[in-house]
Parts: C-alpha cells; sequence; structure tokens
C-alpha cells in the first residue's frame, strides 16, 4: 500500500458477480469497477474514443465493451485488444474484510476556472439557490457551484426536469424579488427551461439560466445538441450573453444579475464545454456601485396631499399594486388604522 495512495471503500465485497460491471463514485471521480476470472478491478469509466460510459457497458468474449461504440478493453488492465495506446487507466484495487478498496492519487489543488469567478460572482449578489440537473456539458459550471454549496454559500436543489428547475427559480423571484438559477445541459436541456422562463418573463420575476452548451468549435455545425440558445431564448430572457474564452466572466454574470435585477426578468448565461474548466485568475464581480437603491418615497408635498385626503376621507380603500408586496406589513398597520379594506391588483402583468 502506498502513501501516495488514498484509499476509498468503492462497493459491498459480494457487490458484484462474475462477469459483471457498474460505475462507482469515489471521490470525485466515476469509475468502472469489474469482476473477470474472480478478480476485481477498477478502471477510468470514461470511454477514450467519445466519453461513453464504461460502467453501463458489459464484458463480452473476455473484454469489456464500451456501451456507446463498441470499443473493447481488458476489463482488469484496461489495455486495448492491440495493445495500441488508446487503453483507459486501472487503478490498484483490495478486497478486505469490510469492503473493496480503490487506491486513488492525491488530488493535486483546485486550479481556479472562469466558472469559479461565475459562481463566486453569483454568490456576491446575493444569489442563494441553485435548481438544476447536472450532465455532460455543464459538468466544469457543475462543479464551480458545487464548491460554493460546500462552503455554505450556495444551496442546490436536484430536479428531475428542467421545466421544473425553470418555474421553481420563477416562483423564488415572485416571492422573494431576488433572482435564483436554474442549471441545465446542451441542447433540449436548455430549451427546457424555456415555459418557465416565460412565466417568469410575464410575471416580471428575476431568474437566471445557466445553460451548458457544445464546444464552441462545434458552433453551426450542426453538432450533436448544438442549439443556437441566444437565439432560442431570444424572445423570453430580457439579456443574455455566451461565455467564450478570453472574455470577462465575472463582469458578465455581474451584467446578468443586474438586468435580472432591474429589469425584473429572466436572463440567460450559455457556456461552452471547453471554456468551463479553463484556468482564471481574473476577479469575482461584485454589486458594490453597479446598482442603485431601489427604495424610494414620494415627495413631502404628494404624502401632505395624500394624508390630508385620508384624513377627510368617508370610505377610504387601500389598492396594493405588486410593487408594495413586500411592504405588507406597514400597509396592513395602516388600514388597521384608518379601519379600510385592502385589495391588490390581480397581477403583475396588467402594469
Amino acid at each position: 500500500m502506498s502513501d501516495k495512495l488514498n484509499w476509498v471503500r468503492a462497493a459491498d465485497t459480494d457487490d458484484l458477480p462474475e462477469g459483471r460491471v457498474r460505475p462507482v463514485t469515489c471521490g470525485h471521480r466515476t469509475l468502472c469497477l469489474t469482476r473477470h476470472e474472480g478478480k476485481t478491478s477498477a478502471l477510468d469509466n470514461r470511454c477514450p474514443h467519445h466519453g461513453g460510459p464504461l460502467g453501463e457497458g458489459s464484458i463480452e468474449g473476455g473484454w469489456l465493451r464500451c456501451p456507446w461504440h463498441g470499443w473493447d478493453f481488458h476489463p482488469q488492465t484496461g489495455d486495448s485488444p492491440g495493445g495500441h495506446d488508446d487503453g483507459v487507466r486501472s487503478f490498484p484495487v483490495e478486497e478486505r474484510e469490510d469492503g473493496v478498496y480503490v487506491g486513488l492519487p492525491a488530488e493535486a489543488e483546485h486550479p481556479r476556472t472562469t466558472t469559479d469567478v461565475v459562481a463566486e460572482t453569483l454568490v456576491n449578489w446575493g444569489v442563494k439557490w441553485i435548481f438544476g440537473m447536472v450532465g455532460h456539458s455543464n459538468l466544469g459550471l457543475a462543479d464551480a457551484l458545487r464548491r460554493r454549496v460546500a462552503d455554505g454559500e450556495l444551496g442546490y436543489v436536484a430536479i428531475r426536469h428542467e421545466g421544473a428547475a425553470a418555474f421553481a427559480v420563477s416562483a423564488y423571484g415572485k416571492l422573494t424579488g431576488r433572482p435564483a438559477a436554474c442549471l441545465a445541459i446542451a441542447g433540449p436541456g436548455a430549451t427546457n427551461l424555456l415555459t418557465g422562463m416565460w412565466d417568469a418573463h410575464v410575471d416580471h420575476a428575476p431568474a437566471i439560466a445557466l445553460t451548458g452548451q457544445v464546444q464552441s468549435q462545434w458552433f453551426g455545425r450542426a453538432a450533436f445538441q448544438e442549439i443556437d440558445l441566444r437565439a432560442a431564448f431570444g424572445g423570453v430572457a430580457r439579456w443574455s450573453a455566451v461565455m467564450l474564452a478570453g472574455v470577462d466572466h465575472g463582469e458578465l454574470t455581474t451584467l446578468a444579475c443586474k438586468h435580472a435585477i432591474l429589469q425584473e426578468g429572466p436572463v440567460q448565461l450559455v457556456f461552452p464545454d471547453e471554456v468551463q474548466t479553463q484556468p482564471s485568475d481574473a476577479a469575482a464581480g461584485r454589486p458594490d456601485g453597479r446598482i442603485v437603491s431601489r427604495e424610494f418615497a414620494p415627495s413631502q408635498p404628494a404624502l401632505t396631499a395624500a394624508i390630508d385626503a385620508l384624513s377627510t376621507a368617508r370610505r377610504p380603500v387601500i389598492i396594493v399594486g405588486h410593487g408594495a408586496r413586500f411592504d405588507m406589513a406597514g400597509i396592513v398597520a395602516l388600514a388597521e388604522r384608518l379601519g379600510c379594506p385592502v385589495v391588490t391588483t390581480p397581477c403583475p402583468c396588467t402594469r
């Protein structure tokens, strides 16, 4: 046993029958666990061809077969049949009394990335919750958000359908007046957000859509799940940006938060796959000096006129609009003092 290895319990001793495979999560890695010729082995779960999940494959004719395109690997060593350099990495395994352990190398210190800048900026702007689904094209962004969740700065709610995330964010914006964010992958994952984003749009609820995207090299080439997401969200997002390499990711995230709050509606940030994990030493964006106070009071003459009108009114009625929804305690106190009823406008979309 090497002192440089971190031994992680991966499964029970009898979890894997002979000739079977399964994916297991060990630390921050997903591995392919195999049982072949009485020996349990651990391989990298990602096929070097197109990233297929080897843990969902099968052992055929003594070879571990990728479920996506049929590439074969030795189930114990990860070598390819021809002995080429396109095999998969194997990890040491120990079968102990209390389970199967995999020896993983010590993790290197995490380099700060572009999406770390984005996640830190969201926290600085007071975003508290992320509702979403993690998938192949938003992994880098999801990992950056995970670090903020681990530090207690964000809350994350996993959902079963992206539409639920969008409606949750819309409802949160209506109830609090503050934006939350929904997370989705490229293609259909992103377009599944649209109905909930339209709900936020018509009801003037701040909301932030964070969508994965294919690598920028595939833009405009009809690649798998490649959709022009800015165009798809064009009618619903009050502001949008594609987070390309070289842009100021903290500034664009700041603009997204600012537009969501001031324009009271959904905004969108699109993250090409390869940009999400690129190193960055940029500063996170902050709201300091970027947004004015949204609290205001009537002029003294107008206030005096209102007091005079109320003092002489025989049957006063308070009509509460959407903008007063967070000041109901004061409104109730005034209504009780005047002994008058309170009615509300039907919905914010009448503005």
